[in-house]
């Protein structure tokens, strides 16, 4: 049975403030092993000002709705790819469809104008900031200590993945059936990650630009 948890707007909202958990877990254990301040890897995540010119972040802006947007219209296409040649040939059909009615659903159900105002400014300054603070600011940036930035990229997307259809929340058929689709996202974030030298800007507005379009639409 698929777990609806835009069934409840109010939910919804409550349960994206916990996405905060994100930075501070990592960061306070970190601190503790690393044994560095807090704050400084909260920084080291990418939660920092840094010197920069209003062309560059305006750059680092559109850069990001950009990806956005891209990904919100080519998402359908990846997925249809992804679950037509590669899981129904492995898996058959029934897999699938199993996988798509198990799946969690984040749609809000007939929300207010109050509340989907409110879900919106929530992906802008919690959701996608932590997710990106987290996926690309923490994984990526911690990994490559200890490994190329090509597996960086692919650990994080991986993790990304997972995080999203969780193990402990819905069937293999799930995780499997909707893998490809968070996976290409993550590269594509992680890309915007890289490519602006670990800002967390272009991906976070990539994140949340797709995030609202979804709800949106």
């Amino acid at each position: 049975m698929a777990i609806d948890l835009g069934k409840d707007p109010i939910i919804l909202i409550s349960l994206s403030f916990l996405e905060i958990l994100l930075i501070l877990i990592p960061a306070l254990i970190a601190s503790k092993v690393e044994k560095k301040p807090f704050l400084v890897e909260l920084k080291e995540m990418g939660f920092q000002k840094t010197p920069t010119t209003l062309r560059k972040m305006l750059l680092k802006v559109v850069f990001g709705f950009l990806i956005g947007i891209i990904f919100f219209f080519i998402s359908s296409f990846i997925m249809f790819i992804f679950v037509k040649y590669i899981v129904q040939i492995l898996f058959g059909t029934q897999f699938v469809e199993e996988g798509i009615n198990n799946a969690i659903s984040t749609s809000p159900n007939s929300p207010t104008i109050i509340q989907l105002i409110v879900l919106v400014a929530i992906q802008v300054v919690i959701v996608a900031p932590c997710e990106e603070g987290f996926f690309r600011g923490f994984i990526i940036r911690k990994s490559r200590k200890k490994m190329k930035l090509l597996y960086s990229i692919t650990f994080s997307s991986i993790i990304f993945s997972i995080y999203h259809v969780p193990p402990f929340l819905v069937p293999l058929s799930s995780i499997i059936t909707f893998f490809g689709y968070y996976f290409f996202f993550g590269i594509f974030l992680s890309l915007s990650f890289v490519l602006f030298k670990n800002s967390l800007l272009p991906s976070s507005i990539a994140h949340s630009t797709l995030n609202i379009l979804i709800l949106l639409f």
